[in-house]
């Protein structure tokens, strides 16, 4: 991997959590393809196909992280995989902290990513299931 691809995923991330913590699910729904898909922790699968379904689906999702004590967010062990010249694989921990900065909420998310003309979006996002 290079090191230039893996700042450009590290700095999409940094404005995706930026967005995340606006709880603005508008401004989440804006770094999504359309469509987009997401599988979420409890295994649920959801397929958007217009930005107002995304933002409606990610204001929830905000929403959530904000009655959780959530007041930011940290990213961690970061890897990245291309695919192809336009297109990686991005696997992060993140982590929801609280204003006090205890963990809220943690998980390990992968993220298929594409750059376009207007910088990368995510095409799909995965959330890493354990087996129960």
């Amino acid at each position: 991997m290079s090191k230039a691809l893996e700042a450009e995923i590290s700095s999409f991330l940094n404005q995706y959590d930026k967005a995340f913590t606006s709880f603005d699910g508008k401004q989440i729904a804006e770094l999504y393809c359309i469509p987009t898909i997401t599988m979420r922790g409890d295994g649920s699968i959801h397929s958007f196909q217009s930005r107002d379904e995304i933002a409606r689906f990610f204001q929830g999702v905000a929403d959530t992280y904000r009655s959780e004590g959530g007041k930011s967010g940290t990213m961690h062990d970061l890897e990245v995989v291309p695919i192809g010249e336009r297109s990686a694989l991005a696997t992060v921990t993140w982590k929801n902290l609280r204003a006090d900065g205890s963990v809220a909420r943690q998980w390990r998310q992968s993220y298929n990513v594409v750059r376009l003309a207007e910088g990368w979006r995510i095409l799909a996002a995965t959330f890493h299931l354990s087996a129960t």
